[in-house]
């Protein structure tokens, strides 16, 4: 198992203003009735781009269903898990592996998606903390979405499109012992990285790799330079550019399943909230947020991304059905 570190959130994140739904005001000189004031309803986020597009998603979803929400930005995503744990915001986009290292403290997160979802989900119980529960596929195409590290290669018209998984990626190393891989300095070098990673794979470590970080390796893979680099897996410029990410067959990487997570008395309180979540924790993707982020990467504004991506997320449930799967 490998630890992933903090690089996760500079990885993911692009030049971006954050941006912050504004309050209505009451309107007249009569003070409103409090009985008659509707509290918006606090969706938390990070410093990072994708969690604030995500956090947006959560806001246009719930506004489907009428019911008043604003996103709330953090300059430090620790900030945002305490803020819902004393009740100063009431949801937020969380991510698995990132509850297993900030919360639980374990240094190796699992790879497997359904174990990285349980134990998050038993531990924040106890704290009157609820993670929707997803709908379990396989591949960036099937819910969950898994933001985790990833190899990277160009698609069509890609030299090595035809490549699926990390398995494959092996094989046709082994057939180009010439090819180079990308992949952040600090990765290449800690035991529990890039070796880790070589070891699983059964790969040569004597073989070419060059230092590059996630920026640099999206730029690289895209030129020819490197058959695969490392970032994120829905890294929005790496999509943008036309990288598709390996599926991690043998699960080397921990999972950062990304799901809605809100406090128990919320739900109790507002029944609507939960109903209009449901649609992202079960039809959320791998490839759906890549998608989304490379809209952003582009310059398109995040709150228009994010009312077209939760319209996207309610027609995919409505076809196949809003009821996860249990365990």
């Amino acid at each position: 198992m490998l630890r992933l570190p903090r690089l996760l959130a500079a990885t993911v994140a692009v030049a971006l203003s954050a941006v912050v739904a504004a309050c209505s005001l009451a309107e007249g000189p009569v003070a409103a009735d409090p009985d008659d004031v509707v509290v918006a309803v606090r969706v938390g986020a990070g410093p990072d781009a994708e969690t604030q597009l995500l956090a947006h998603v959560l806001v246009a979803m719930l506004d489907r269903e009428q019911v008043p929400a604003e996103v709330v930005v953090f300059t430090d995503t620790r900030d945002v898990r305490q803020a819902l744990e004393v009740g100063r915001i009431d949801l937020r986009p969380a991510y698995s592996g990132e509850v297993w290292l900030e919360s639980l403290e374990q240094a190796a997160p699992p790879a497997d998606p359904r174990a990285s979802i349980a134990g998050v989900r038993e531990h924040d119980a106890g704290l009157g903390l609820v993670w929707l529960q997803p709908r379990f596929g396989d591949g960036i195409d099937e819910p969950p979405a898994n933001a985790t590290f990833a190899l990277m290669v160009l698609g069509p018209p890609g030299a090595h499109a035809d490549l699926r998984t990390v398995s494959q990626l092996a094989t046709r190393l082994s057939e180009r012992p010439e090819a180079a891989v990308c992949v952040d300095r600090e990765f290449a070098e800690r035991p529990d990285g890039l070796r880790a990673v070589l070891e699983a794979y059964s790969v040569r470590s004597d073989r070419p790799f060059l230092a590059a970080d996630p920026a640099e390796a999206v730029v690289a893979v895209a030129a020819g330079d490197c058959i695969a680099g490392l970032t994120t897996a829905t890294d929005g410029v790496a999509w943008r550019s036309g990288l598709r990410p390996l599926a991690d067959d043998l699960r080397v990487f921990p999972a950062f399943v990304p799901l809605p997570q809100v406090r128990q008395e919320v739900l109790d309180e507002h029944p609507g909230v939960r109903r209009a979540l449901i649609p992202l924790a079960t039809q959320l993707t791998t490839a759906l947020l890549g998608g989304w982020n490379a809209q952003v990467a582009a310059g398109e504004p995040m709150p228009e991304v994010a009312r077209e991506a939760a319209a996207e997320l309610y027609g995919l449930a409505g076809r196949t059905g809003d009821q996860p799967d249990e365990e």
